[in-house]
């Protein structure tokens, strides 16, 4: 097992990446944090697959679970209804400001657990137990919280970085083929935009990484584990360069809330990066190369450029409420070249109009 250490302000995060890892949960987290009680918050189709596996290991550790949570899976959950039910278990636990939350799944139950924690008492430790490929490669790492208001994705949220974070690729295994190719685009993203290593990896490895070689994966996740720690690093609280990590993140995220449940993260996500890199080249900033090889990959991994049939309208009034609007603008991520990104505050009008009709035909 491979120990990464993210800075981000005055605290530092063990990050845990190995087979076997999930196993282990109960011992690192004794070692990292001392043997506390804790509650954990899961999602419901992680405890089906991996829950037995931690319940053991915390015993093992003689560690206390006081509470444990199941959420339904899916974007639904993250909403202040659910947060309202963890305060309440929370306090039925009588946890205190030392009382750890562990967080089982993917992206959704990490900012769910992540800002019900940041919120009761002032904010509680968080433990991120990712078995996606998102959440092991971005959302687990970095201390976003956030649950989805009034329509829009993440609208409500909080920066509280995690005191830990235990990523086992094996769990990887139980997604189905189009979770793992949906994910797999944000490590894409993280190629793109800072690791051209990475990329150069993912391209080589393309077939591997959907073989769920694990091998293969651990070294994906650790790049782009580094990667997002040195970006965190610098700017905590998104106020500078963190901001490149949103790559296909503006047309994506209006893209996957016009699509009510229908598209997943990563896969928005893709089709953001083909948006974006449209835009770049249309503005003279891509390189048509550069666009043509971070398509060629995402193709490759099995996911797809457009969204035929979603609503423009929808997506475009979704783009006005993205988080990273400034004076009633969305600010885009371009890419010079592979590995080299830079945040553009103004596109033209016109220009975001022919890029959602491009990815919506």
């Amino acid at each position: 097992m491979n120990t990464l250490r993210i800075r981000a302000g005055d605290r530092v995060c063990p990050v845990v990446i190995g087979a076997g890892s999930l196993g282990e949960v109960g011992r690192i987290l004794c070692e990292q944090l001392g043997r506390r009680p804790v509650v954990v918050v899961a999602d419901a189709g992680a405890a089906r697959h991996h829950g037995r596996t931690l319940r053991a290991s915390l015993r093992a550790a003689a560690v206390e679970t006081r509470a444990w949570v199941d959420v339904p899976p899916g974007e639904r959950s993250k909403s202040l209804a659910w947060v309202r039910a963890l305060y309440e278990r929370l306090l039925a636990a009588r946890a205190d400001r030392w009382t750890p939350v562990v967080a089982l799944g993917g992206g959704m139950v990490g900012d769910l657990a992540g800002y019900a924690a940041s919120t009761f008492l002032r904010g509680l430790p968080v433990v991120h137990v990712p078995t996606t490929v998102v959440a092991q490669v971005d959302s687990s790492v970095g201390g976003k919280t956030a649950v989805d208001f009034a329509g829009a994705k993440n609208l409500v949220g909080t920066f509280h970085q995690p005191m830990l974070v235990i990523a086992d690729p094996v769990t990887l295994d139980t997604l189905s083929p189009r979770d793992l190719r949906a994910g797999l685009a944000e490590a894409v993203k993280m190629g793109v935009i800072l690791r051209p290593d990475l990329f150069e990896a993912m391209e080589r490895d393309a077939e591997r990484l959907l073989a769920r070689d694990a091998r293969a994966l651990e070294g994906v996740v650790t790049a782009c584990v580094e990667a997002k720690g040195e970006v965190v690093g610098r700017d905590e609280r998104e106020e500078d360069v963190r901001a490149l990590l949103n790559y296909g993140h503006t047309v994506g995220h209006a893209l996957e809330a016009a699509s009510r449940g229908r598209l997943r993260h990563g896969e928005a996500v893709a089709i953001g990066m083909h948006a974006a890199a449209w835009l770049g080249e249309s503005l003279g900033v891509t390189l048509p190369e550069v666009r043509k090889r971070q398509n060629t990959l995402l193709e490759r991994l099995g996911l797809k450029l457009s969204a035929p049939g979603a609503d423009k309208r929808e997506a475009a009034r979704k783009l006005k409420l993205d988080k990273k609007v400034r004076d009633s603008r969305p600010r885009f991520v371009l890419t010079l070249q592979i590995g080299g990104g830079s945040v553009w505050p103004r596109i033209p009008e016109s220009l975001l109009r022919d890029a959602l009709a491009r990815i919506t035909r």
